[in-house]
């Protein structure tokens, strides 16, 4: 059974000469749909003769009609009935039956161009929406540029500054698009809205949490030392035998109060920074004015800030289990006599003295035996970073909601 053919044509004018058509060609499994989405009443024809998704035309009578037969796909109209009439069609070479399983759907140009959706579908209208609004761009001088999010490598580290960063752009992309389309479309007005309602739900945030600085900067310092103590209760359960395990005694004592250091040096600089904890409140406030989002980039730093002892504690530990089982590895080689060649990037056959092989048997069984201690540690802080690395993709999460909001708007689909 031969497919539906379905031709979505532009209403032209009658009183029109010549005009050359370009549309584009969809095939699905029983129905090949044909949408024109370009006319002009100059030769619009391409060097690309190979293109099957590509379709030309032009009206009975035109001069260029038999330029179309070089073209895998092409088709001719009639102008002078009324409604207009395709009267030819070949695709991929094969003329096509217009008296059977074929539809001539007419729309209106400028109407279907000025048209927006703010939902996508695979209906035929919508798909030709689409195409004519991507030909109507390509044809302009400059493109409208699409507003891209992204991390600076220098801004890596600081969500407030990325998120600064990605505001700048999201306003600088819409007073372009606004300036250029010279209206404001339905993704702009969204976007606006967007904008408008966060800093609203802001500025509500921070009359609530702001109405007594001394408290608040009081209930902070308290939770900061809540997580000291609680850093400093973790160190001291593992320095002595956690979870009833037996590990190396002097190797356990040497890494806890490595850490235990870490921690108290901490614990200073936080408190030697809580004097100028109301600066930096009164910094957040009028920062907290800007939006929600911004409010939420802030904390995420300050849990960063607040963390930061433990993940110094979590790349030590990380470190030195890293060091550990290369040297385990390493070693082994030792006893089936092989070595790694830096040079050659592999492994190469030794042959080994006495003297190497007892030295590299003590090396194996050093590091074999404090292997469990240092896994200990590595295993309770990997852990605890996960949690804190959790509650830091929640916040990422919240200060991106306007950031997702837009990009549900800037899609290719624009709804009317």
């Amino acid at each position: 059974m031969p497919p539906t053919i379905k031709i979505l044509l532009p209403s032209l004018q009658n009183n029109l000469k010549e005009v050359m058509l370009k549309g584009f060609i969809k095939r699905d499994e029983n129905t090949i749909t044909v949408f024109i989405t370009t006319f002009s009443n100059q030769n619009i024809l391409e060097g690309c003769l190979n293109n099957p998704n590509i379709i030309y035309g032009c009206n009975i009578g035109n001069r260029s009609r038999n330029k179309l037969r070089r073209y895998q796909s092409n088709f001719t109209v009639n102008l002078d009935t009324d409604p207009i009439t395709v009267t030819s069609l070949v695709i991929d070479c094969q003329i096509q039956n217009l008296k059977e399983n074929c539809i001539v759907m007419l729309y209106e140009y400028q109407k279907m161009k000025k048209s927006e959706t703010i939902s996508s579908s695979d209906v035929c209208f919508s798909t030709l929406q689409n195409l004519i609004h991507k030909d109507s761009e390509s044809t302009n001088d400059e493109l409208l540029p699409e507003v891209q999010f992204q991390s600076s490598s220098f801004l890596g580290s600081c969500m407030f500054a990325q998120h600064v960063y990605n505001y700048f752009n999201l306003l600088k992309w819409l007073l372009h698009t606004v300036k250029k389309k010279e209206k404001i479309t339905i993704k702009q007005r969204n976007l606006m809205l967007a904008i408008v309602g966060d800093i609203i739900l802001g500025y509500l945030t921070v009359e609530l949490l702001m109405f007594d600085k001394k408290y608040l900067g009081t209930l902070i310092l308290g939770m900061l030392e809540k997580l000291v103590n609680l850093m400093y209760s973790l160190l001291k359960w593992l320095m002595g035998a956690p979870a009833g395990l037996k590990l190396n005694n002097a190797f356990n004592k040497m890494l806890g109060k490595f850490f235990l250091y870490h921690v108290e040096l901490w614990w200073l600089f936080l408190d030697v920074s809580s004097d100028k904890l109301d600066i930096i409140l009164s910094v957040c406030q009028y920062l907290g004015y800007l939006g929600f989002t911004f409010q939420a980039a802030i904390i995420s730093d300050m849990i960063c800030m607040a963390t930061f002892h433990s993940y110094c504690i979590y790349i030590y530990a990380a470190r030195l289990f890293n060091i550990q089982i290369s040297g385990l590895i390493a070693l082994l080689r030792l006893f089936v006599g092989r070595k790694y060649n830096p040079l050659r990037g592999g492994i190469d056959s030794c042959e080994y003295t006495n003297q190497q092989l007892f030295v590299g048997t003590v090396a194996f069984t050093i590091l074999l035996l404090l292997l469990p201690t240092t896994l200990m540690y590595y295993i309770v802080f990997t852990a605890n970073i996960i949690i804190v690395l959790a509650i830091f993709i929640i916040k990422n999460h919240i200060c991106y909601t306007n950031n997702a909001i837009l990009c549900t708007c800037t899609m290719d689909n624009k709804v009317s």
